[in-house]
């Protein structure tokens, strides 16, 4: 905050409220393709949805765009996808929750320097799933 000139030397020195504004900013933005974070007011309504109804785009002058990826009967609540449902660990730590409605999880059992034999057996983290509904174990988990 040292940095921000034309904040004022108290609110330099409220560390409560620089706190605030980062979860505020950080839980509400949307990150682009090309690594750029924005505020974008109305879009920071839609809910999360392992099954989104709603796509985010941009235009060239940075203008946000919502539109639908199907036919939506009115009164329907409208969804975009805050990240991959399967990876509990990026909505938790970002935004608070754990997607519910998801119809995997990761395995959390990760192997940080798997041996060639696991690498040539297919262990790949990013493909260790459980299935919530049926209870079935990806293979790679198996």
């Amino acid at each position: 905050l040292q940095y921000v000139p034309f904040l004022n030397e108290n609110t330099k020195k409220f560390r409560m409220l620089a706190k605030w504004a980062f979860a505020i900013v950080y839980t509400r933005c949307f990150e682009t393709p090309d690594g750029d974070a924005r505020i974008v007011p109305m879009a920071d309504f839609f809910d999360h949805g392992t099954y989104p109804e709603v796509e985010i785009s941009y235009d060239e002058e940075g203008n946000c765009y919502a539109y639908s990826t199907h036919d939506i009967p009115a009164g329907t609540p409208l969804h975009i996808s805050y990240g991959d449902p399967t990876n509990p660990s990026y909505l938790f730590a970002r935004y608070g929750f754990l997607d519910e409605s998801s119809p995997a999880t990761f395995c959390k059992i990760m192997i940080d320097n798997p041996s060639q034999e696991l690498q040539n057996l297919g262990y790949d983290h990013s493909r260790m799933l459980f299935y919530k509904e049926t209870g079935a174990v990806s293979e790679e988990v198996w």
